[in-house]
């Protein structure tokens, strides 16, 4: 099984997936630089240095990696593998989770390195960027972690659980995006319904949407946390129960 993720992930890693999940990344960064320095270039702004504003719009965007998961699924476990031969169901199910999660590690790495070195490169000008700032940014994407471990486990859960591509995709989307949204309007005052007001603070997008903010009186770490750690390990078990059962 620990060989059966390794060699998962080591082609998971070196595959044209990952290439352009990075070039995706980089062309984010990218653009994002060029919008921070074209917003204060028109309407100006007394607020840090430009690296500073890159590093807190950064946390504002922490959804794109979570929405992101599942091409990260896909690409670490979307293939029929010969090398799964030989271990049961729930096993082959928590390797490629293992893989998924392995892949996903490596992103957000990358992703950090990319947006360091091309912010520094964008405004070298300012000289280096201030360890404040770093620790600041990496503090909210640590608190992000268990929320990101949500969005893979339901993006393997649906890659597992389907077997076409589109079922897995629109099971994902409806998950993610839909319901979320679906609640957020139910939730606004202007139908005052107290129940979706309620079930909107348990939901994986306003707990992203109350990361970036330390002082605001609803953002609870511990709750953040929990919901996250909630949410993958459900997933998980739904997922291996009904792949345990198609494999029967």
């Amino acid at each position: 099984m620990i060989k059966y993720i390794s060699d998962s992930f080591k082609k998971a890693v070196c595959s044209k997936g990952t290439l352009w999940y990075l070039i995706g990344t980089l062309g984010i960064i990218i653009l994002a630089n060029i919008a921070v320095i074209s917003f204060r270039f028109i309407y100006g702004t007394n607020e840090g240095t430009f690296s500073y504003n890159v590093f807190e719009y950064a946390s504002w965007c922490f959804l794109l990696p979570y929405y992101s998961c599942i091409l990260i699924a896909y690409i670490a476990a979307g293939r029929e593998d010969p090398d799964a031969r030989g271990l049961k169901p729930w096993q082959v199910y928590v390797s490629k989770l293992a893989a998924s999660l392995m892949l996903a590690a490596v992103f957000l790495v990358a992703a950090f390195i990319l947006l360091y070195a091309v912010t520094s490169l964008f405004h070298i000008n300012e000289g280096a960027i201030l360890p404040g700032v770093v620790r600041s940014f990496l503090s909210k994407a640590a608190l992000s972690l268990p929320l990101w471990f949500a969005g893979i486990s339901f993006a393997v859960m649906f890659l597992l659980i389907f077997d076409e591509k589109w079922k897995t995709f629109a099971g994902f989307v409806f998950l993610t995006v839909i319901i979320p949204q679906f609640i957020r309007i139910l939730s606004l005052d202007k139908f005052d319904i107290a129940f979706f007001r309620l079930i909107r603070r348990y939901t994986i997008t306003q707990s992203f949407g109350l990361v970036p903010y330390p002082s605001y009186p609803d953002r609870s770490v511990p709750l953040i946390i929990t919901l996250g750690i909630v949410y993958g390990i459900a997933a998980s078990l739904v997922g291996i129960a009904v792949y345990q059962k198609k494999a029967k």
